[in-house]
């Protein structure tokens, strides 16, 4: 059973995560407020993204869609569930592998694995306004790129990275992070342009101009160059939407929180106790450079509010968390630790009130976009508020109890 558990744990979630998305009180792009499959919506969805200029010139998992539907005999809603979950099933083993790859444990690639399936935009994926459709698709091609590079398969990446590129273009914002870990440039190195180095960073970023060309033919074969320029014109009203009101600009810091708060928090904490080994750093640069590039493009030319846009960065961190985080998540599962924090007053009282500002935050100051009843995004963020708080306060404890021993 053990040589197995990586694909019972991603088959158990992808279960959940439909789950999820068809209960009853749910209102996703699945079910469409009621317990069967919204077949006609999916099925306009698909046809949107092929119609859709900025969608239209990504058609891999629309292609993948309809080839399932007409290969099986199936709607293009089932085939949109059965793709996607597939998908998503692979994209958790693939995690699992790359961590293994990067020297963690199987413990610790179970929880990398279990990890990516509770981030915000996974676990909701297909609740709006996350509106996943190529996400699943660009993850597994991004993984299988990493793995072909972890591999020393260079000639396997670029067509791996390019096909990643044409489902979503974002993929290109991660290529500075992947010369961090895998060029083998340095700026304290006195060889940092030597032909290997070179060879390298052409490779990895080979995908770029291939993409240019293959952008190039569609847009002239399809004949869409007006519509595309026209909605790249208008990009920078996406910024208004995002801040124009006070409810809106809440509502875009909290999705950007909501995907990638707890692991920039633990990453926080976790470089304050431990001293992160070489791969780890890079991957650590890796993942802030590309929050770097990546978030003042989701905040400035698209809708932050599907906050599916912010998780791209942690495709550096969902193969690390065990390795990066462990020492910190550890006092969490200690209940005697518990039992010797809250005996103090006062850490009972610090928990308590972080507790009611979390409560305060999640329920009353955060309004999702669409109905919370439809959906669990603020029992998701108070439940992830407190998580951090009573790591907080175990910390805080575990500090003093350190120095009051000394």
């Amino acid at each position: 059973m053990k040589n197995y558990l990586q694909y019972f744990i991603s088959f158990l979630f992808v279960l959940l995560i439909y789950a999820i998305h068809m209960l009853p009180v749910s209102d996703s792009m699945l079910n469409e407020n009621n317990t069967k499959l919204s077949h006609v919506f999916l099925a306009s969805q698909i046809r949107y993204h092929q119609e859709f200029a900025p969608f239209a010139r990504r058609p891999l998992t629309s292609l993948l869609i309809e080839g399932s539907s007409g290969t099986f005999g199936v709607t293009l809603g089932e085939s949109f569930v059965l793709v996607n979950l597939l998908l998503l099933f692979v994209s958790g083993i693939l995690i699992y592998i790359i961590s293994l790859k990067l020297n963690a444990t199987k413990g610790q690639a179970i929880f990398n694995q279990v990890a990516y399936f509770l981030t915000f935009s996974i676990i909701f994926a297909f609740f709006p306004p996350v509106f996943s459709y190529d996400e699943p698709l660009q993850y597994c091609l991004i993984m299988l790129g990493i793995l072909a590079l972890i591999r020393e398969k260079w000639l396997y990446y670029v067509p791996l990275f390019l096909l990643a590129i044409i489902a979503r273009e974002s993929t290109l914002f991660l290529l500075p992070g992947l010369a961090i870990i895998f060029s083998g440039f340095s700026l304290k190195s006195k060889n940092m342009w030597n032909f290997g180095i070179k060879r390298k960073l052409l490779l990895l970023f080979a995908p770029m101009p291939l993409y240019v060309i293959y952008l190039g033919i569609f847009l002239w074969a399809t004949g869409i160059w007006k519509e595309t320029s026209e909605v790249a014109a208008n990009r920078l009203s996406c910024y208004f939407q995002n801040f124009g009101t006070y409810a809106s600009s809440l509502e875009s810091i909290v999705s950007f929180f909501l995907v990638l708060g707890p692991g920039l928090y633990f990453l926080y904490m976790s470089h304050k106790s431990k001293i992160f080994s070489a791969l780890e750093k890079k991957y650590v640069q890796a993942f802030l450079l590309a929050v770097v590039i990546n978030t003042p493009i989701v905040m400035v030319a698209t809708l932050a509010r599907e906050a599916r846009l912010f998780a791209l960065p942690l495709i550096f961190l969902w193969p690390l968390a065990g390795q990066l985080f462990g020492k910190e998540l550890r006092p969490l599962i200690r209940p005697n630790l518990y039992l010797d924090c809250f005996r103090d007053w006062r850490y009972s009282m610090l928990l308590l009130l972080l507790s009611l500002i979390s409560y305060a935050i999640a329920f009353r100051l955060y309004v999702p976009s669409f109905p919370s009843k439809d959906n669990f995004f603020n029992e998701y963020l108070f439940v992830m508020l407190l998580i951090m708080s009573v790591h907080f306060v175990l910390r805080a404890f575990l500090q003093k109890s350190a120095v009051t021993s000394q």
